[in-house]
């Protein structure tokens, strides 16, 4: 199991809400993330756990009795990719910060600060796939494969004449982590920006926070030339901590992601534990 040697604490605006919101990152003595919400009476709890997925609609969104936390898989994949597996998320508000629209603030944040508990055995168990998982819908599709390492492919294609399809392949641990996806950051079409505030959405959003993707240009010089194709895959990785965070483990699997988003992802880790297809790797 390992937490954290200490308190740690960001605070920024929260994507939807717009909200200034404080996440205080705490140790924790069980295998698990958990997010607690100290702005509500008695400070609900809600588990990262993909059973606590309430919504996918442009973030993940878990929802556990009164507690609700929306965008946390920036959090959660820095997290799980570092090798946190106990942790309890403070938040004083109802979602997590999206800061730059990356997750390398928040590496940044926990680099040197993880604690190896030495109540429990410090090796963080594999686990695998006993066989294919595949899941499709529409033109989205999730396709994992057994593997003896964490290997990720992306491809995405947005209709922009500037932008290719875009694809990521490569095999993930936590160095290529910070360096290849953690920066890579959150994106927007320029189409969708009227129908999300319609919806009372993306109140606390800016250039500062994404990338616009305009008719002829992005909004900014774009951190890699494959940066959303980067950023799904950080999303990717993000949801799928909320398969593997709850067991304390990390995973090895080749995942082939096209065009997929949060219910995508959702959807795949429902099939993937109805076929029962997840299996404990030896070392």
């Amino acid at each position: 199991m390992q937490t954290l040697k200490r308190q740690l604490e960001m605070r920024g605006v929260g994507l939807h809400s717009g909200r200034e919101i404080v996440a205080r990152l705490l140790p924790r003595d069980q295998v698990g993330i958990a997010f607690r919400r100290v702005d509500l009476p008695h400070a609900p709890e809600v588990e990262a756990d993909w059973r606590a997925v309430s919504q996918t609609v442009h973030a993940t969104t878990l929802k556990g009795g009164e507690a609700e936390v929306s965008t946390p898989e920036h959090l959660l994949a820095a997290l799980w990719m570092s090798g946190v597996t106990s942790c309890v998320v403070e938040l004083d508000g109802p979602e997590v910060p999206i800061l730059d629209g990356s997750s390398a603030p928040w590496c940044e944040l926990l680099n040197g600060q993880i604690a190896t508990s030495s109540t429990r055995c410090p090796q963080i168990p594999i686990l695998g796939l006993r066989h294919a998982v595949y899941f499709e819908s529409g033109n989205a599709s999730v396709l994992a494969l057994p593997h003896h390492e964490l290997r990720v492919s992306v491809a995405v294609e947005f209709g922009r004449d500037y932008l290719e399809a875009q694809l990521f392949d490569a095999v993930i641990d936590d160095e290529v982590f910070q360096r290849e996806l953690a920066p890579a950051r959150t994106f927007a079409l320029e189409e969708w920006i009227a129908p999300l505030r319609a919806q009372g959405l993306i109140r606390g959003a800016s250039l500062d926070s994404a990338i616009l993707l305009g008719a002829n240009a992005p909004s900014s010089d774009l951190r890699f030339s494959t940066e959303l194709a980067r950023h799904k895959a950080l999303d990717l990785l993000g949801d799928l901590a909320l398969l593997f965070a709850p067991r304390g483990a990390s995973f090895h699997a080749h995942i082939v992601a096209i065009r997929a988003g949060h219910a995508a992802h959702l959807c795949w880790m429902q099939k993937c534990v109805a076929e029962n297809a997840l299996v404990e790797v030896a070392i």
